[in-house]
């Protein structure tokens, strides 16, 4: 494992065990027996660790499934985006519920910069359309902004008990238009 990497790693063990607010990178620096300066050889600051851990959260921990979604088991474009937008709530629901301190780090530092939101969007909107073989860009992300409520992180606090039985009845509309 890389220095990057163990700065990564302990970064996110450090806010799992005590939160984000008691982070230092010299709590971190101690931590791996490194000097802080150490640190700012592979980060300009805390901020852009952060961000880094809060991306490397999103897209490796979280939404894995989809960069790419592997469609080889499928023959309906309609059960490729069902499961392709299944897969990113889910993603996002679980992950609020299991690790919420990495969730919440994934909303201050991601979907709150308007650049980092806009190219996470990006990638997801050429994700889906690679997966269902869509024509346009345009109608992937009219996809993912129909099913917002099961991704934004700023609706996450509504999130509940039935959220999968909401998804399935906002996809009954939607799907008609497969058929």
């Amino acid at each position: 494992m890389t220095t990057r990497e163990k700065i990564l790693q302990e970064t996110e063990n450090f806010i799992l065990k005590n939160g984000i607010e008691k982070l230092t990178i010299s709590k971190i620096a101690k931590k791996l027996n490194i000097s802080q300066p150490a640190i700012y050889k592979h980060f300009k600051n805390k901020e852009e660790l952060l961000t880094v851990l809060a991306l490397r959260f999103l897209n490796e921990q979280t939404l894995s499934a989809i960069f790419p979604f592997d469609t080889t088991n499928y023959t309906q474009r309609a059960d490729i985006i069902h499961d392709w937008l299944w897969a990113v709530a889910s993603a996002k629901f679980y992950a609020h519920q299991e690790t919420p301190e990495m969730f919440a780090l994934y909303t201050t530092y991601v979907s709150e910069n308007q650049t980092l939101s806009q190219e996470h969007i990006l990638e997801m909107v050429q994700s889906l359309q690679r997966a269902a073989a869509l024509s346009t860009p345009e109608q992937a992300g009219a996809l993912i902004q129909a099913f917002a409520y099961f991704h934004h992180p700023k609706i996450s606090p509504q999130w509940d008990n039935f959220f999968q039985e909401q998804f399935e009845n906002v996809w009954s509309l939607i799907k008609k238009s497969f058929e």
